[in-house]
This record gives structure tokens, sequence and C-alpha cells, in this order.
């Protein structure tokens, strides 16, 4: 072979491995090692916990919602959608929750796995649960909060189980083993919210945002919100007026607001009433202060939990 298509011939090497590297959406390097890693990217927080207890160090598991964020109000950028295609597997959390999620998932190459987590769960629609004070909250619409009951929490888990076992089967042990684990400290969790929530003088939940109807379902507690599903709605001045009086009826002495969305309104009621507003917790994301403490979905429902007995007066 001469010089001339000895060059040829490598650099047409060259481009196949550089475009097989380039194409390939299902592996990264994890940053320091020569390790590869298959790469599953989800949506919200709690898909995040639960999938990085069932996967270890196994899998790469990446955020898309950045952190402090709104997750409702969140769309994804160039950059984020070409993260995202690099990944063998894509979960969001469904039931209308990722208004983005639909269209994107379209465009991403056959290699990319797509699952709906929200087909994997028990679902509630937004009235069977809620007392709202305006007809045009959406009435009908699934309550994409799932992961609020506990229970749904341990089905996202066998789910991912079941798609990393699936995605890896040589580490299929390892996954069943986690699961088994973070679905034990979740039986736990809920245990405490019964024992806790037993017994309380009040049992009514007062929110600025729609977003604990499971949490208040599964716990047996009347749930009433300023606004809708939707974190971006603005409620009128007559539902503003009917929750103070139920504020005022009932002799409540809290107020929950959700705190990466504005919380005037609950500052409002507080100041008209009396009342405390106070920060819960609804995991769709979590703050960069909570990064720092280490807080986990665990962490966060026992701190909801303590604010939850305070405010009800429970025993």
């Amino acid at each position: 072979m001469d010089t001339r298509r000895l060059i040829v011939f490598g650099g047409v090497i060259t481009v196949i491995v550089i475009g097989m590297s380039f194409f390939s959406p299902n592996l990264q390097k994890k940053e320091g090692t020569g390790e590869e890693k298959i790469v599953v990217s989800v949506s919200t927080f709690s898909l995040h916990e639960a999938a990085n207890a069932v996967a270890g160090d196994a899998l790469e598991i990446h955020p898309i919602v950045p952190l402090g964020s709104d997750a409702h109000m969140f769309s994804p950028n160039p950059t984020q959608v070409a993260e995202l295609s690099k990944s063998a597997l894509f979960v969001y959390n469904g039931a209308g929750f990722e208004t983005w999620a639909e269209g994107i998932k379209k465009t991403l190459s056959s290699t990319t796995g797509v699952v709906d987590m929200s087909q994997h769960v028990v679902l509630s629609k937004e009235e069977e649960h809620d007392e709202h004070t305006e007809d045009e909250h959406h009435h009908g619409a699934y309550d994409p909060h799932y992961w609020l009951d506990i229970d749904n929490m341990i089905a996202m888990t066998q789910t991912l189980d079941a798609e990393f076992s699936k995605l890896l089967p040589s580490k299929a042990e390892l996954f069943h083993k986690n699961a088994a684990a973070y679905i034990g400290e979740l039986q736990k969790l809920k245990s405490e919210f019964t024992t806790g929530l037993a017994e309380c003088k009040n049992r009514t939940l007062i929110s600025n945002h729609d977003a604990f109807g499971y949490l208040a379902h599964a716990n047996k507690l009347e749930n009433v919100s300023v606004i809708g599903l939707s974190s971006d709605e603005q409620p009128s001045a007559q539902t503003v007026a009917h929750v103070v009086e139920v504020v005022k009826e009932h002799g409540m002495k809290t107020i929950f607001f959700e705190e990466l969305i504005n919380d005037n309104v609950s500052q409002t009621i507080a100041q008209e009433t009396g009342a405390k507003a106070v920060a819960l917790q609804p995991l769709e994301n979590i703050s960069q202060d909570e990064l720092k403490l280490h807080q986990t979905y665990l962490s966060i429902m026992r701190e909801n939990l303590k604010k939850l007995r305070e405010a009800m007066e429970c025993r």
C-alpha cells in the first residue's frame, strides 16, 4: 500500500470512529475515569431520587430540570435537548406535568427508550380529592403530583428496577437489591405519616398551589388550595376572600405555600387572618440550599410531616 493510499485509508477510519462516538446515545464517560456508563435522563426530583437509589453506581442518572427552578414552568433549551438525546433512557413524570416532553420524545433517536411514569402509578383526578374555589380550575384533569403518595413512590421504584434491569441485565441483581432497600425506607416513612397524622385537632391543609392533593388524600386530610394544578394561575379576589373565610371559620393557624413559586397569596391570607405562612415542599424540585444540605425525598418528607403535625396540632 503506497503512502497516499495509507493516508486516505487512515482518514476514513478516523472519520468512522468519530462518527460512531458522536452518534452513540447510550454511553457517557464518567469524569476523571475511563469508565463508560449508560445514561438515564429523568425530569422531576422524585424520579431522580428513586432512579439514583435503584441504580447505585451502575448507571449515570442525569436530571433535566435545573435545581431551584419551577418545574412547572421549565422548558429545555437546545443544549439540554442535545444532552437528552445522548441518553439510553428518558423517564418523565407524565400526566401533563411536563408540557415539553410529548414534543421532545418524538424527536429522540430510536435507541433512546422512553418511560411515562404516570402509566405505572395510581392517578387521581383533581376533583376527587381537592376542594377548590373557582369553577375554572381544570376539573377532571389528572393531578400529576402523584409522588407525594408514598405508595406511588414505591410503584415508581419498582418500575425503575424493571426498566434498569432490561437496560443492563448484568446488573439486574444489584438493581433488585437496591430497590428492595429503598422500598423498605419508603414503607417506614409511610408508617411515620400514618402514625404522626392519626390524631390531629385540625385536618385541613390550606396551600397556595394545588400540589398536595395526594399527600392529603393518602393521610385523610382535607385539601383546600387557592389556585389549581398550574402554578402560574392567578386567583380572583373572590377566591382569596373565600379562603380567608375558611381559615377564620376553622381557627386555622397555618397557611402553606410552595417555596419555588410566588407566595404573595399565602402571605396576604396570613396577614388577613393572623395565621402563619409556612413553606411545604411538594418535591417537584429542590433548591441549591437543600442540595448543599444533602436533602433527600425521605428527609424532606419527614420535614413536611413535622410541619403538618405542628400546623394541625397532632398528638
